[in-house]
C-alpha cells in the first residue's frame, strides 16, 4: 500500500511540474521537448513502482530456497589446503625479504671502492608464523682476498684471488652497515674466501 501512496504522490507532483512549466514556457519547439521529457519521467516513475512490486513478490517467492549444511569433512580440507599455501607463501616471502637485504647490503658495501664484497649472506630470525618480515639478526660479508689477524697481519687463503684489503676499510663497512641497519658490531662479521 505505502508503494502506492509514493507512485500517487511521484505522479501528482511531476504533474504539477509539467502544467507549471507549460504555463511558464512560450509556445513553440521547447514546449513539445519539455512536454516529452516529463511524459518519460511519468513512465520512469510507473515502472520504478511496477518492478518494486514485482521485487517484493520474488523474494517472498524464493523463501523456499534454502541452504544446506555444508560438508564438514570438506570444510576442514579446503581449511588445512589453505593454511599449507599461506605457509608455502610465507616461506617464499621470507626467503624473498632475506635475498633482498643481502642485495641491498651489498649495494650499500659496493658504495665502499677500498673493499670489494663478493657476496652477502643474512640470517634473520622470527616472522615466519606471525607474517611478520622478521628481523635482522646477523650479517656475513664475504671478501676475496686474503684475510687479517688481530695483529695485523695477513693469514693466507688458499690461492687468493685479490690482495687482502684495508683493515681499517673493512671495520669501517661493518660499522657502516652496523648502524645502516641497527645491528651491534658483533652482528657483522667477514669471512673471507
Amino acid at each position: 500500500m505505502e508503494a502506492v501512496q509514493n507512485l500517487v504522490r511521484e505522479l501528482v507532483i511531476l504533474i504539477i511540474l509539467a502544467v507549471t512549466l507549460e504555463l511558464l514556457l512560450p509556445h513553440g519547439d521547447l514546449r513539445r521537448y519539455v512536454r516529452m521529457v516529463l511524459g518519460l519521467l511519468i513512465i520512469v516513475a510507473v515502472l520504478q513502482a511496477g518492478v518494486s512490486f514485482w521485487n517484493r513478490d520474488l523474494a517472498a517467492d524464493l523463501s523456499w530456497v534454502s541452504l544446506g549444511q555444508p560438508d564438514q569433512e570438506a570444510t576442514a580440507e579446503i581449511l588445512r589446503e589453505g593454511e599449507r599455501l599461506w605457509q608455502l607463501g610465507q616461506s617464499r616471502a621470507q626467503t624473498e625479504y632475506e635475498q633482498g637485504l643481502a642485495r641491498q647490503i651489498k649495494a650499500l658495501a659496493g658504495l665502499n671502492p677500498d673493499v670489494a664484497v663478493a657476496e652477502v649472506r643474512v640470517r634473520v630470525e622470527g616472522g615466519t608464523a606471525t607474517g611478520e618480515p622478521g628481523r635482522l639478526e646477523e650479517v656475513v660479508l664475504v671478501l676475496e682476498g686474503e684475510s687479517w689477524d688481530k695483529n695485523n697481519e695477513v693469514l693466507p687463503v688458499a690461492a687468493p684471488a685479490k690482495p687482502a684489503p684495508d683493515p681499517e676499510a673493512v671495520e669501517r663497512l661493518c660499522r657502516i652497515v652496523a648502524d645502516f641497519y641497527g645491528l651491534a658490531s658483533e652482528q657483522v662479521t667477514v669471512e673471507y674466501r
